[in-house]
This record gives structure tokens, C-alpha cells and sequence, in this order.
């Protein structure tokens, strides 16, 4: 089910509802937020003549409900004054959002097919941007009950590349901070800087159809998007691959962390990556082999798809600490 969610007199954050139907309810509820240049479709792609593309099926296949959303300035959400959006006007766009979809599930009013939940469990999960952005709402709003950061290093988020040269080239191309105004930052411009996206993007094994599909229509801004995709990029977004961009949100961050990275992924060190989050009891770091930056396209996502599912069960009621 799709359906918007106002966040103020004149802008909206689109979502879509997947919930497990005629199987038990696992009591988890987790929100899906895309990647930069990507929407909500990420979550529930479909490719001729291929299968098992939807991570939202695999998860409500374990009885888990899933709520992908668009953030503000991307895909089917608002998308106004995209030059003038800071990263923080998109994080509490987002977490207002959420908030109001996780009371509505709590008194089973979000629709006839979610049932309620009055005890539910709330992951904030996201992708590349998406993982980034829920760091940032988990430590402004102390909105989920855990986090699970696919994708994005709150260290310092570099893209692989095949030489040394290559990856310093495109991190002396991210230099900026929270502070870089919107109106100086462009996609296109710094996009300059990086030599390559599809080797940081896919794996060789991802099937040619699939990879044109993706990438045809140009990258990082696309001038035609598939149903996966979106056509605008915040200019803020820019910035978020510069050094520390999330640390202090991470170090507020106090409830359970997934930490999810391909083989050839955006941390230049995976394993130093729990060290941002001093103030979790328990984090989890996932490195699935033979799977590149755009995690649901591997051969290999039920890996990672499994795993996040299992470490949702996982979660207990008083994971999160009281406030």
C-alpha cells in the first residue's frame, strides 16, 4: 500500500506498507530509507526472467511488517527547494514521519492488512544515505529501537575504486562538513570526482539486464528513473561522504546497532566500524562476500537479507534503555 504522510502544512514523506499477511506477526516493524539516488522501489524490486529481488517479501515472509519510505527531497515525497534542504531538515522530516506510522501501527489504524501492535519493535533501517540518515535520527529523535546502517560508514564514507589513486582522488573530491550550505554543494560537480560508480556499485556477477537497468539512465543524477530509482539527490547529500559527518549522532546513539557491509563496500576498515558507536551494548557487523555497495542486487543479498531478519528476532523489549 502506498500512501504519504504530511509533515507540515506543505510537504509530505511518501511510504509503502508491506505487511506478512496470514503469517504470525514476529512483532518487529522495520522502516526502509534508499540510498542516494535510489527510492523506496529498492526495497521491492522485480526483474524479468529473475527472482527474489524484493527485500521487503523476504522479510514480511518471516512475519516481520516493513514500511519503506522516500526521504524528503526524493522520490514520491516533497521534493521543494532541493538546494536549500539541510541534512538535518531531511533527518526530522523523516523521523516526524515515522513517529506518526509507528503510532498508527501501535492502535492498528495504519490500514486493515497491518494488524495492530501494540508492543511492536521498531528497526530504522537504511542503505548507502538511508543508513547515514537513520544515524541521524536516532540521535536527534531517539525515534527506533534499533538501527541497522547497511552500507554507510559513520568513520568516513569512501567508494572502492580500483587503484589507491582512485580512492584518494575521491575522497579529496568529499571534503566538507555540516556546516557546507546546500547552494554550494552539486551531485553533478563532485560526481566528477569519482572515476568510476559501477565497480563500487556491482559486483561482476550481477546479470547485464539488471545492470542497465540500474545504471542506463545515467548515475549518480539520473535523467531517467527506474522504479527503483529516483530523480533527485538533496544537494546536502553531497556532504555526507566527508570524515565524521555522523559522529556525534552515532555516539548518541544508545539502542542496539547492525552493521551491514559488502566484500567491496564504503568503509575503508569494517571492523574499526562499531568503534563510532561507544555509547550501544550491542552491535553486530556483517561483511557478505561477493556483494558490492548496492546490496540488493548481489547474488548473494539473502545472506545479508537473512541475517538482518535473524538479528531483528533477535532484539528483546528492553533493548532500548528507558528514557
Amino acid at each position: 500500500m502506498d500512501f504519504t504522510v504530511p509533515v507540515d502544512e506543505k510537504r509530505w514523506i511518501a511510504m509503502t506498507a508491506f505487511a506478512p499477511g496470514d503469517r504470525l506477526p514476529s512483532g518487529r516493524v522495520i522502516f526502509l530509507a534508499p540510498g542516494g539516488g535510489y527510492a523506496r522501489g529498492y526495497y521491492d524490486m522485480a526483474f524479468l526472467g529473475h527472482h527474489g529481488y524484493s527485500q521487503a517479501e523476504h522479510h514480511t515472509s518471516r512475519g516481520h511488517v516493513v514500511i519503506a519510505y522516500d526521504h524528503l527531497g526524493v522520490g514520491g515525497s516533497c521534493i521543494d527547494d532541493l538546494a536549500g534542504l539541510t541534512i538535518e531538515d531531511i533527518a526530522d522530516a523523516n523521523s516526524k514521519a515515522v513517529l506518526a506510522v509507528m503510532e498508527q501501527i501501535r492502535r492498528g489504524t495504519l490500514a486493515d492488512f497491518v494488524p495492530a501492535l501494540p508492543d511492536a519493535l521498531f528497526i530504522g533501517a537504511g542503505q548507502s544515505m538511508g543508513g547515514g540518515v537513520s544515524i541521524l535520527m536516532q540521535g536527534r529523535h531517539a525515534c527506533f529501537d534499533a538501527i541497522a546502517v547497511l552500507g554507510y560508514s559513520a568513520i568516513h564514507t569512501v567508494l572502492p575504486q580500483r587503484t589507491t589513486a582512485e580512492v584518494q582522488q575521491g575522497i579529496d573530491t568529499y571534503q566538507y562538513d555540516r556546516q557546507t550550505k546546500g547552494a554550494d554543494l552539486s551531485v553533478v560537480e563532485s560526481a566528477a570526482g569519482v572515476v568510476d560508480f559501477r565497480y563500487p556499485f556491482h559486483w561482476e556477477d550481477v546479470p547485464s539486464d539488471i545492470l542497465a537497468a540500474d545504471m542506463a539512465g545515467g548515475y549518480p543524477l539520473r535523467r531517467t528513473a527506474p522504479p527503483f530509482g529516483s530523480l533527485t539527490i538533496p544537494n546536502c547529500v553531497v556532504a555526507m561522504m566527508s570524515p565524521g559527518f555522523v559522529a556525534e549522532e552515532a555516539k548518541a546513539t544508545h539502542v542496539p546497532v547492525f552493521l551491514g557491509f559488502g566484500e567491496r563496500d564504503t568503509s575503508l576498515n569494517p571492523h574499526q566500524e562499531p568503534a563510532a558507536f561507544p555509547h550501544s551494548q550491542d552491535i553486530t557487523l556483517s561483511i557478505t562476500p561477493t556483494m558490492a555497495h548496492m546490496h540488493n542486487f548481489a547474488s548473494t543479498r539473502h545472506l545479508l537479507w537473512n541475517r538482518l531478519s535473524a538479528w531483528a528476532m533477535g532484539l528483546t523489549a528492553g533493548s532500548r534503555p528507558q528514557e
